[in-house]
C-alpha cells in the first residue's frame, strides 16, 4: 500500500491549565495509512478556566500576607488573542494521533521544529480508519513515550525536560477522510514554578539594613516524572522523583520593608521580576518534614545604643513548606513565590514566611507576558 503524507502548519504558544486523572499502561499498535489531509493547527492563547481556591488574607505587623480560609473563585475563559509563541524555536515538541475508534496510534510522537516561524508535520492519516483521530502534543519533545489501550498516553518527563516548565496541548479531533482540515491546539502549563523574594522586615530603624542571604535551598521537590496525557483527565502519576534544588548563592545585603522585597536570582537579588530564577516541578501535597527550606544569612556587626555587636555569621534556618498555601496542595499550572521575611531578631526568631500566588501570565503595560517561556 502506497503511502502518502501531509504538511500540518502548527504555530505554537502556551499558557496553564488544571488537568487529572488515570489509565492503564498497555502498549497498542501503531499503524500505517494512505490517506491525504493538509491540517493547519491553529494555535491560540487559552486563559485558565479551571475553578481554583484562592487564600483570603490577613496583614501582619509586619506587612507580609498570611493565608487564611480558602475561597473559590472562577478566572476567565478561553481568549482567541493571538501573541508570539512561548516555546523555544530550537525545541521540537511531541505530537501524537490516535485513531479515534480502534485507538491505534497513527501519528507516533512525531518531532514538530519550528521552520521560518511556523512548526511543520508530515500527518499520514486513512480512509481506511475510523474516520477521525484524536491530535494532541506536548513540549518538549521527549522520546520516551508509552501507550495506553484507552487512547491515552505517559510521557516521562526528567529535571532536563522541566528546566523551562513542560507543556501539553488540548486534545483535538479530525477527520482523517478530508484533503483540506483547520484545528485548533492550545498549550497549557503542566508544572509549578516557584521563586523566592526576600525583605528586612526589621521594625527599629537602628537595627535596618544589616541582613545578608548568603544561600537559599529548597528540599525535597519533585522535579521528574510521568505524566499522562488524556484530555481533560490528564494528570502526574504520583511518586515523582525529587531533588534539592539551590535557589540562590551570594552576599547581597537585604533591602528594608515588604515593599522593597526583591527576586532571588542564581547569584543576586533584583527588583526586576524577569531576574527571578524559578523551578520547576510536579504538582504535589506540601507535606510537614518532606517539603522544606534552608535559608543561610548573615547579620552585619553594629553600634547600638552605645554599644557595639560583633554580629553573626553563618547562620540559618530550616522553613517547612506547609501550612503557607491553601490546603497544602500545589496546584497544577500555578506559580507560587515564597516570600522570606527577615529581621535583626532573626538569630532567634522564625523568619516570617508567606506565599504569592498567581496565574501563569503577567500582564504588564496591557500586554500579556510568560517570562518563564519567552
Amino acid at each position: 500500500m502506497k503511502k502518502r503524507t501531509a504538511i500540518a502548519t502548527v504555530i505554537a504558544t502556551a499558557v496553564s491549565l488544571c488537568l487529572s486523572s488515570c489509565s492503564r499502561e498497555d502498549r497498542f499498535n501503531v499503524v500505517s495509512y494512505d490517506q491525504e489531509t493538509q491540517t493547519i493547527f491553529n494555535i491560540s492563547i487559552a486563559r485558565n478556566t479551571k475553578t481554583k481556591t484562592k487564600a483570603e488574607v490577613k496583614t501582619t505587623k509586619s506587612g507580609l500576607i498570611k493565608p487564611t480560609l480558602a475561597e473559590t473563585r472562577i478566572v476567565s475563559g478561553y481568549s482567541s488573542e493571538k501573541t508570539h509563541a512561548f516555546l523555544d524555536s530550537r525545541i521540537a515538541f511531541g505530537l501524537v494521533g490516535v485513531d479515534n475508534d480502534t485507538k491505534s496510534v497513527m501519528v507516533d510522537n512525531q518531532p514538530v521544529f519550528e521552520n521560518n516561524g511556523v512548526r511543520t508535520a508530515n500527518l499520514i492519516t486513512s480512509s481506511l480508519s475510523s474516520g477521525s483521530m484524536r491530535v494532541s502534543a506536548f513540549y518538549p519533545y521527549a522520546s520516551s513515550v508509552s501507550y495506553h489501550t484507552d487512547g491515552s498516553y505517559a510521557i516521562s518527563f526528567t529535571p532536563n525536560d522541566i528546566k523551562k516548565g513542560p507543556l501539553a496541548s488540548n486534545t483535538v479531533y479530525m477527520r482523517c477522510d478530508q484533503e483540506f482540515e483547520t484545528l485548533s491546539l492550545q498549550f497549557h502549563h503542566i508544572s509549578n514554578s516557584i521563586g523566592f523574594k526576600v525583605c528586612d522586615i526589621t521594625d527599629d530603624e537602628q537595627l535596618k539594613g544589616l541582613m545578608h542571604v548568603r544561600k537559599v535551598v529548597l528540599h525535597g521537590m519533585p522535579t521528574e516524572g510521568l505524566f499522562v496525557v488524556d484530555g481533560e483527565n490528564s494528570h502526574w502519576v504520583p511518586d515523582a522523583k525529587r531533588r534539592n534544588i539551590d535557589f540562590y548563592e551570594g552576599d547581597d545585603p537585604v533591602k528594608c520593608g515588604v515593599e522593597s522585597a526583591e527576586f532571588m536570582g542564581a547569584d543576586k537579588l533584583s527588583e526586576a521580576r524577569e531576574d527571578c530564577y524559578r523551578a520547576y516541578v510536579v504538582p504535589e501535597e506540601l507535606k510537614e518534614g518532606k517539603h522544606y527550606v534552608e535559608v543561610f544569612f548573615d547579620v552585619d556587626e553594629f553600634d547600638y545604643e552605645g554599644t557595639h555587636y560583633r554580629g553573626a555569621k553563618g547562620q540559618s534556618q530550616i522553613i517547612s513548606l506547609s501550612g503557607v498555601i491553601p490546603d497544602d496542595e500545589l496546584e497544577l499550572g500555578l506559580q507560587y513565590t515564597f516570600v522570606l521575611g527577615m529581621n535583626i531578631y532573626t538569630v532567634y526568631r522564625p523568619i516570617e514566611f508567606s506565599a504569592s500566588v498567581e496565574d501563569w501570565e503577567v500582564k504588564f503595560n496591557g500586554r500579556v507576558l510568560d517570562y518563564d517561556n519567552e
